[in-house]
């Protein structure tokens, strides 16, 4: 690479071949500048939609709080319509034997795993 460069600067020399012109940089923003439409400043241009966002943020909570507070609401189970349910099931039973079949088949356990049940249980 060193050897490129030194043939390279053996050949065309150290000085740099481009000149700017005299105060080409001393007017090249005002140039810029007048290239450029003329818009009116950011703060003027704001639509209304970011003019409404903190309402909108504001709506969106109330309607989270809302929906939250309604499926809470409806998805309470009462305490009472379960005891009436247990109270139901052990009225109907009249022995031990007929409540314990019916709570086998509602676990659908069969007798291996209901003696293995009361066995650890003793």
């Amino acid at each position: 690479m060193h050897n490129e460069d030194k043939e390279l600067r053996e050949m065309f020399g150290q000085q740099n071949p481009f000149r700017v012109p005299e105060g080409y940089f001393d007017t090249l923003a005002g140039r810029v500048m007048s290239n450029l439409p003329d818009r009116k400043p950011q703060e003027a241009r704001k639509s209304k939609l970011v003019a409404l966002r903190p309402w909108l943020y504001a709506a969106a909570c109330v309607v989270v709080l809302v929906v939250m507070s309604v499926v809470w609401l409806f998805h309470q189970q009462p305490d009472t319509p379960q005891v009436a349910v247990a109270s139901s099931v052990s009225a109907t039973s009249t022995s031990d034997s007929s409540y314990m079949d019916e709570a086998a088949d509602y676990v659908m356990l069969d007798n291996a795993e209901i003696y293995a049940c009361l066995s650890d249980n003793y």
